[in-house]
């Protein structure tokens, strides 16, 4: 099934969207989702959840997210907003599951902190790097909760079966998300793959709790998972995929990068590695890439080059969370990009890998920022969708910081004149880097000749021409 999934981190609606009005919030949020989204996931939560749980806990007031006291004072008069949620999204039509985020560790070191749940602050051994936490060396994922522990797992457990028994009627399926945050076994490399079955053995229990569901309400529920995109990278998380598809224990798989954009992934590596009962597999992205964040001609870029690598749809990791940023989510720009021909309509903008929000060992190595020395030419990859060719007119603009050439697949490009630091309009929101808006006196743009392009990696060639090095940090395919 091709499906166009969104995935919503809860906390942008129940904690600063909802108003005193719950019904028609949740009918407004509803109704401006794009009619094209086919999958609609809502998140349960990160360290504490924002159903009434009886297993777990529930959200706290902050002075940022305000509509937690509008939920919690639904909760003491009997109401469910989450479950009102759900219903709604389901009566809209849309494929709706619940995602849980396996070990979300925002703030992690602050014992009454927003999300720092009971569990976790009453059982600090089960963490994957006690050491890594109490020395404030090991970063927020040193706090993750190590599932090769029964006690963690039986947790888990226990929520999720509490989703799957009061929403169970309503729900097609629940998600679980490994990649927020991804690190769930303790050790090294090599102890994380040895307990690989504390993984496996996990997702298999999820799957008995589902399939019991559907036996007892003769509706099948589905089992989705958020891993990274290469098998080497679920390797380092002690993910066996192939063992998963042995098994047959998912209806559908997700590929995804922690917090960014990945222009390439083996889809088709997944597809072997798990064999002939391997479940559709989907890909996706967040909306950033490098100190750019997505949109429309980046949107059309990225979903073709996904769909390009052999993708059954695609996924939108987090993306009613640009209401942090805009007064309303800018789902118009949704439009096309659940057809991966509509998704190819030009212009559209692809881009080479960016290192930024990578975690090492787990997402794809990015490319940029790179330093491009005097006396040495620096080779770049950027994949191009077949779909995107044949085109009539390419711009390539780099973050330069300085004169380069450029050469196409070992074609030179034409510098232009004068500078800009934007093929396209894009949306930059307010506090971000230096480097997410540039001087237009710090970038190159070239045309090339679209017929030097190939399906799938072409070569970029930078030679510097200026007397000293110069950081390379973004650079930019348009296609007309």
């Amino acid at each position: 099934m091709r499906r166009l999934m969104l995935d919503n981190d809860g906390s942008n609606f129940f904690g600063q969207s909802m108003t005193e009005d719950i019904e028609g919030s949740i009918a407004e949020a509803v109704r401006e989702c794009a009619p094209n989204v086919t999958t609609y996931l809502l998140c349960a939560g990160a360290g504490r959840y924002y159903f009434p749980t009886q297993v777990a806990d529930v959200v706290i007031p902050t002075t940022t997210m305000s509509s937690y006291n509008i939920l919690i004072a639904a909760y003491a008069r009997g109401e469910d907003p989450f479950g009102m949620f759900l219903r709604a999204l389901k009566a809209a039509g849309k494929e709706t599951l619940v995602t849980f985020r396996m070990n979300d560790v925002h703030n992690p070191d602050d014992p009454s902190g927003w999300n720092t749940s009971t569990f976790r602050k009453n059982h600090p051994d089960y963490i994957v790097d006690p050491e890594g936490a109490r020395t404030k060396t090991g970063g927020w994922m040193a706090y993750c909760m190590d599932y090769s522990r029964e006690p963690v797992q039986a947790f888990y457990l226990a929520v999720i079966r509490e989703v799957i028994e009061r929403y169970g009627d309503v729900i097609d399926g629940i998600q679980l998300d490994w990649m927020r945050f991804p690190r769930h076994l303790s050790g090294t490399p090599e102890e994380v793959w040895a307990k690989r079955e504390a993984l496996t053995g996990f997702t298999a229990r999820v799957r008995e709790a589902l399939d019991a569901a559907t036996v007892a309400s003769g509706k099948r529920l589905l089992l989705s998972a958020r891993v990274p995109t290469t098998p080497a990278g679920c390797r380092a998380l002690g993910m066996d995929i192939g063992e998963w598809g042995r098994r047959e224990l998912l209806d559908m798989l997700v590929l995804c990068p922690f917090l960014t954009t990945e222009w390439h992934m083996p889809v088709g590596d997944f597809r072997a590695l798990m064999g002939q009962a391997a479940p559709p597999i989907y890909a996706g992205f967040d909306f950033g890439f490098g100190q750019q964040t997505h949109f429309p001609e980046s949107l059309r870029g990225i979903c073709s080059n996904l769909c390009d690598c052999g993708a059954d749809g695609i996924y939108l990791f987090n993306f009613p969370c640009w209401i942090e940023y805009m007064a309303a989510r800018p789902y118009h720009w949704l439009a096309g990009l659940e057809d991966p021909r509509t998704a190819a309509t030009r212009p559209l903008l692809l881009a080479v890998d960016h290192t930024r929000h990578r975690v090492a060992g787990v997402d794809q190595v990015g490319q940029l920022p790179a330093t491009l020395e005097m006396d040495k030419p620096l080779e770049l990859t950027i994949y191009v969708p077949q779909a995107a060719l044949p085109a009539w007119r390419g711009l390539l603009l780099v973050h330069s910081h300085g004169d380069i050439a450029l050469a196409v697949n070992g074609q030179p490009g034409t510098a232009l004149a004068p500078r800009r630091s934007e093929l396209f309009a894009e949306f930059i929101p307010t506090g971000t880097g230096a480097n997410a808006r540039p001087a237009p006196a710090d970038c190159r743009t070239f045309a090339i000749d679209p017929a030097w392009l190939q399906p799938g990696l072409n070569r970029l060639t930078l030679t510097n021409a200026t007397p000293g090095p110069l950081v390379i940090e973004r650079v930019n395919l348009g296609l007309w």
